[in-house]
């Protein structure tokens, strides 16, 4: 798949070539959820920054602020990485129970790695590298399907 990205990106010779690459780039469901994910981090952060700017920090917020950032995530990856149009009670819980799971598997994968000695930000990296595998296939197989 990769291979034909690249080819085409060494062979673009017009607009038309360009526009047949993205075309062909935001048909693929995989490119899809790596730019959808990647704007719901930035989205995140940006929420994060402005939410925690205004708000004392405790626990409750933090919870209150995973909510608002997960629905955005659900949402998003709902009509657009996926392109499914109609709400279906079975996905809510579906995408809770994938939500929940991975939240428990980050917080559990980064404290592993940083107790083997590894620096925190090297757990973040780590993590979000397993995450961006895991939530495809979850998502793809169980929340979506």
């Amino acid at each position: 798949m990769l291979k034909k990205y690249l080819k085409q990106m060494l062979n673009i010779r017009s607009s038309k070539d360009l526009f047949k690459l993205i075309s062909d780039l935001i048909g693929n469901q995989k490119i899809r959820f790596l730019i959808i994910g990647f704007y719901n981090t930035i989205v995140s952060y940006i929420l994060g920054f402005l939410y925690f700017k205004l708000v004392e920090v405790n626990f409750i917020k933090i919870i209150f602020y995973n909510i608002i950032i997960t629905i955005h995530s659900f949402i998003t990856h709902k009509f657009l990485s996926f392109k499914k149009s109609q709400f279906s009670f079975k996905e809510i819980r579906r995408a809770v129970i994938v939500y929940g799971t991975m939240y428990l598997f980050s917080a559990t994968l980064i404290l592993m790695i940083i107790k083997l000695g590894y620096s925190q930000l090297f757990a973040y990296h780590i993590n979000i590298l397993a995450s961006i595998i895991i939530f495809y296939f979850l998502h793809s197989n169980y929340t979506f399907k």
